[in-house]
């Protein structure tokens, strides 16, 4: 457990800037979630891949945060070792032709300007997603019939001994919003990602209308965890909590948006209690509209036994 090492020391070893007691609430974007005992912030993949090692070579078993867009922490925090990668948002780095080594704390939003500004296309579609690289990749993240998949040739991973270990993504890795690494529990610390030339100014246009269509959406200026739900194969759930009336629907701080039925926001003063109660109704509400349970998008970590 994490009581039973020197975190300290272990940062101070690898280089890695640490926090203890840090509030959860400051790295998602619901804005929820009490304190995680001990925090890691390293700035570059090869960071990540050996501080991960030498936790798991230690017994810990740490969690991940990135963007902290599709994450709800719980208000009593959780023990032991969180990793967060928002320190490595490095630029991206040319490996040849049209392949970029990117790191797993590359903001989408950013990469997709970069990308624009050098005539690269492939990453305009997810120019509105508040996220980094890691979680985009982690849920098979996607916009404007689009997602990372298209676009992933490699992902970099933290191996068990910690280097970084190299797959190049294979038919099944990826389907809609998840993927091998979720399903296998891997730690994503970069990715190396094909992004063909094109004109700046047709992805400049391109990237302006997503983000109009985005705007018209969605509830881009309130506190959320982005959908809640994945959509049904056969129907939108955001539309189905518009029939069903359950816009507007409150528990305490947290309010099923009156923009898109499947986004939970926080008024102000939300708690993670009250934005599960509030998943709890929809999940209810939807299972008796359909017949069928709906798939959880966002993330909700609990206190581990």
């Amino acid at each position: 457990m994490m009581t039973a090492l020197d975190p300290r020391q272990m940062a101070a070893d690898l280089g890695v800037r640490l926090e203890a007691e840090y509030p959860l609430a400051r790295l998602t974007t619901l804005r929820v979630g009490g304190p995680a005992e001990w925090v890691f912030f390293p700035a570059t993949p090869e960071q990540a891949a050996a501080l991960h090692g030498v936790l798991r070579e230690q017994g810990s078993d740490p969690r991940v945060i990135g963007g902290g867009s599709n994450i709800v922490a719980p208000d009593a925090g959780v023990r032991g070792a969180v990793i967060c990668t928002a320190a490595m948002n490095l630029p991206p780095e040319a490996v040849g032709g049209e392949r970029f080594r990117c790191a797993a704390g590359q903001a989408i939003p950013g990469l997709a300007r970069w990308a624009c500004r050098h005539g690269r296309r492939g990453v305009e579609f997810a120019e509105g997603i508040p996220a980094q690289l890691g979680g985009a990749l982690r849920m098979n993240a996607g916009a404007n019939e689009s997602c990372f998949a298209e676009i992933t040739e490699t992902v970099l991973l933290a191996a068990g001994d910690g280097r970084i270990e190299e797959r190049r993504v294979a038919a099944g890795d990826f389907a809609y919003r998840e993927s091998f690494i979720g399903r296998e529990g891997r730690f994503v610390v970069g990715a190396i990602l094909r992004l063909p030339e094109d004109e700046p100014e047709a992805i400049r246009r391109r990237m302006l209308s997503f983000r109009r269509r985005r705007q018209a959406t969605q509830p881009l200026t309130e506190r959320s965890a982005g959908c809640v739900f994945a959509n049904y194969p056969d129907q939108s759930v955001g539309a189905l909590v518009d029939e069903l009336g359950l816009k507007g629907l409150r528990v305490g701080g947290a309010e099923v948006s009156s923009v898109h039925g499947n986004f939970i926001i926080n008024r102000g003063e939300a708690r993670a209690a009250d934005v599960l109660a509030v998943i709890d109704r929809l999940r209810e509400e939807l299972i008796r509209a359909t017949g069928r349970a709906p798939r959880m998008e966002v993330e909700i970590w609990r206190e581990r036994r």
